[in-house]
Protein backbone atom coordinates (compact mmCIF):
# COMPACT_ATOMS: atom_id res chain seq x y z
CA UNK A 1 0.00 0.00 0.00
CA UNK A 2 1.18 3.51 -0.76
CA UNK A 3 1.68 6.33 1.75
CA UNK A 4 -0.75 8.46 -0.29
CA UNK A 5 -4.23 7.52 0.97
CA UNK A 6 -5.85 8.93 -2.15
CA UNK A 7 -3.93 6.49 -4.34
CA UNK A 8 -6.02 3.72 -2.73
CA UNK A 9 -8.17 1.78 -5.16
CA UNK A 10 -9.96 -1.51 -4.78
CA UNK A 11 -8.46 -3.82 -7.35
CA UNK A 12 -8.38 -7.58 -7.74
CA UNK A 13 -6.45 -9.47 -5.07
CA UNK A 14 -3.87 -12.11 -6.12
CA UNK A 15 -6.78 -14.60 -6.15
CA UNK A 16 -8.75 -12.32 -8.50
CA UNK A 17 -11.26 -11.21 -5.85
CA UNK A 18 -12.27 -7.60 -5.27
CA UNK A 19 -11.72 -7.05 -1.54
CA UNK A 20 -12.18 -3.97 0.61
CA UNK A 21 -9.23 -2.38 2.39
CA UNK A 22 -10.01 -4.29 5.60
CA UNK A 23 -10.19 -7.74 3.99
CA UNK A 24 -7.50 -7.40 1.29
CA UNK A 25 -4.55 -8.21 3.59
CA UNK A 26 -6.13 -11.56 4.55
CA UNK A 27 -7.13 -12.33 0.95
CA UNK A 28 -10.65 -13.39 1.94
CA UNK A 29 -13.91 -11.52 2.51
CA UNK A 30 -14.78 -11.45 6.21
CA UNK A 31 -18.46 -10.99 5.35
CA UNK A 32 -18.60 -14.25 3.37
CA UNK A 33 -19.10 -12.67 -0.08
CA UNK A 34 -17.89 -14.43 -3.25
CA UNK A 35 -18.36 -13.19 -6.82
CA UNK A 36 -20.20 -15.91 -8.73
CA UNK A 37 -20.80 -14.31 -12.11
CA UNK A 38 -20.39 -10.87 -13.70
CA UNK A 39 -22.47 -9.98 -16.71
CA UNK A 40 -22.91 -6.52 -18.27
CA UNK A 41 -24.26 -4.14 -15.59
CA UNK A 42 -25.09 -6.93 -13.11
CA UNK A 43 -23.03 -9.12 -10.79
CA UNK A 44 -24.25 -12.25 -9.01
CA UNK A 45 -22.70 -13.09 -5.64
CA UNK A 46 -22.81 -16.17 -3.45
CA UNK A 47 -22.99 -15.14 0.20
CA UNK A 48 -22.97 -17.14 3.42
CA UNK A 49 -23.57 -15.39 6.73
CA UNK A 50 -21.03 -16.71 9.24
CA UNK A 51 -22.53 -17.81 12.58
CA UNK A 52 -20.63 -15.06 14.44
CA UNK A 53 -22.86 -12.52 12.58
CA UNK A 54 -25.98 -14.06 14.11
CA UNK A 55 -28.40 -11.47 15.51
CA UNK A 56 -31.11 -13.86 16.69
CA UNK A 57 -31.36 -17.66 16.75
CA UNK A 58 -29.97 -18.82 13.37
CA UNK A 59 -30.80 -15.39 11.88
CA UNK A 60 -28.33 -12.89 10.41
CA UNK A 61 -27.79 -9.56 12.17
CA UNK A 62 -29.30 -6.66 10.20
CA UNK A 63 -25.92 -4.90 10.30
CA UNK A 64 -24.35 -7.85 8.45
CA UNK A 65 -27.06 -7.63 5.78
CA UNK A 66 -26.43 -3.88 5.35
CA UNK A 67 -22.66 -4.41 5.21
CA UNK A 68 -23.05 -7.12 2.55
CA UNK A 69 -25.24 -4.83 0.47
CA UNK A 70 -22.75 -1.96 0.80
CA UNK A 71 -19.98 -4.31 -0.32
CA UNK A 72 -21.77 -5.87 -3.31
CA UNK A 73 -23.32 -2.62 -4.54
CA UNK A 74 -19.88 -1.05 -4.63
CA UNK A 75 -18.35 -4.13 -6.27
CA UNK A 76 -20.90 -4.00 -9.08
CA UNK A 77 -19.76 -0.47 -9.97
CA UNK A 78 -16.08 -0.91 -9.04
CA UNK A 79 -15.65 -3.09 -12.12
CA UNK A 80 -16.12 0.16 -14.08
CA UNK A 81 -14.88 2.86 -11.66
CA UNK A 82 -12.25 1.89 -9.02
CA UNK A 83 -12.61 5.03 -6.86
CA UNK A 84 -16.08 4.97 -5.30
CA UNK A 85 -17.58 5.85 -1.93
CA UNK A 86 -21.10 5.28 -0.63
CA UNK A 87 -23.21 8.43 -0.31
CA UNK A 88 -26.41 6.71 0.85
CA UNK A 89 -27.66 3.19 1.45
CA UNK A 90 -31.25 2.06 2.05
CA UNK A 91 -32.05 -1.54 3.02
CA UNK A 92 -35.49 -3.17 3.11
CA UNK A 93 -35.66 -6.30 5.25
CA UNK A 94 -38.37 -8.62 3.85
CA UNK A 95 -37.78 -11.92 5.71
CA UNK A 96 -35.30 -13.19 8.31
CA UNK A 97 -31.98 -14.10 6.67
CA UNK A 98 -30.62 -17.47 7.81
CA UNK A 99 -27.01 -17.95 8.89
CA UNK A 100 -24.77 -20.61 7.34
CA UNK A 101 -26.93 -21.01 4.21
CA UNK A 102 -25.82 -20.15 0.69
CA UNK A 103 -27.65 -17.00 -0.40
CA UNK A 104 -27.66 -15.26 -3.76
CA UNK A 105 -27.27 -11.52 -4.15
CA UNK A 106 -27.76 -9.88 -7.53
CA UNK A 107 -26.38 -6.34 -7.74
CA UNK A 108 -26.71 -4.03 -10.71
CA UNK A 109 -25.86 -0.57 -11.95
CA UNK A 110 -29.18 1.19 -12.58
CA UNK A 111 -27.86 4.58 -13.72
CA UNK A 112 -24.63 6.55 -14.02
CA UNK A 113 -24.25 10.28 -14.66
CA UNK A 114 -21.11 12.25 -13.91
CA UNK A 115 -19.85 11.27 -10.44
CA UNK A 116 -23.20 9.71 -9.42
CA UNK A 117 -23.87 5.97 -9.57
CA UNK A 118 -27.30 4.51 -8.68
CA UNK A 119 -27.15 0.81 -7.83
CA UNK A 120 -29.56 -1.78 -6.46
CA UNK A 121 -29.48 -5.36 -5.22
CA UNK A 122 -31.68 -8.16 -3.94
CA UNK A 123 -30.79 -11.02 -1.60
CA UNK A 124 -32.58 -14.34 -2.12
CA UNK A 125 -32.65 -17.90 -0.82
CA UNK A 126 -33.90 -20.43 -3.37
CA UNK A 127 -35.66 -17.61 -5.24
CA UNK A 128 -37.40 -16.15 -2.16
CA UNK A 129 -36.60 -12.47 -1.65
CA UNK A 130 -35.11 -11.82 1.80
CA UNK A 131 -33.90 -8.22 1.49
CA UNK A 132 -33.33 -5.47 -1.07
CA UNK A 133 -31.13 -2.40 -1.17
CA UNK A 134 -30.54 0.77 -3.14
CA UNK A 135 -27.52 3.01 -2.91
CA UNK A 136 -26.13 6.18 -4.35
CA UNK A 137 -22.38 5.94 -4.88
CA UNK A 138 -20.04 8.76 -5.83
CA UNK A 139 -16.75 8.77 -7.66
CA UNK A 140 -14.58 10.19 -4.93
CA UNK A 141 -12.68 13.46 -5.21
CA UNK A 142 -8.92 13.02 -5.76
CA UNK A 143 -8.20 14.30 -2.23
CA UNK A 144 -11.09 12.51 -0.46
CA UNK A 145 -8.98 10.56 2.06
CA UNK A 146 -6.45 13.36 2.61
CA UNK A 147 -9.32 15.72 3.52
CA UNK A 148 -10.69 13.11 5.92
CA UNK A 149 -7.29 12.65 7.59
CA UNK A 150 -6.89 16.43 7.97
CA UNK A 151 -10.39 16.73 9.46
CA UNK A 152 -9.73 13.87 11.88
CA UNK A 153 -6.36 15.31 12.94
CA UNK A 154 -8.16 18.44 14.19
CA UNK A 155 -10.24 16.37 16.64
CA UNK A 156 -9.06 15.08 20.02
CA UNK A 157 -8.89 11.34 20.57
CA UNK A 158 -11.93 10.01 22.37
CA UNK A 159 -11.66 8.65 25.88
CA UNK A 160 -14.18 5.83 25.67
CA UNK A 161 -12.20 3.17 27.48
CA UNK A 162 -11.02 1.56 24.27
CA UNK A 163 -8.53 4.13 22.96
CA UNK A 164 -5.90 5.88 25.02
CA UNK A 165 -4.15 9.07 24.01
CA UNK A 166 -0.44 8.63 23.47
Amino acid sequence: MTDDPDAFVIGPSPSGRLLCGGCAPAGVCGLGVEVAEARDAAVRFDVICPRHWQGGPRVAHGGWIAAVFDDVLNMAALRVEPRLVTKSLAVSYRRPVPVERRLEVLARIDAHAGRRWDVSARMTLDGTELATARAELRTRHPDHYARHEAWLARRPLSRNGFHAES
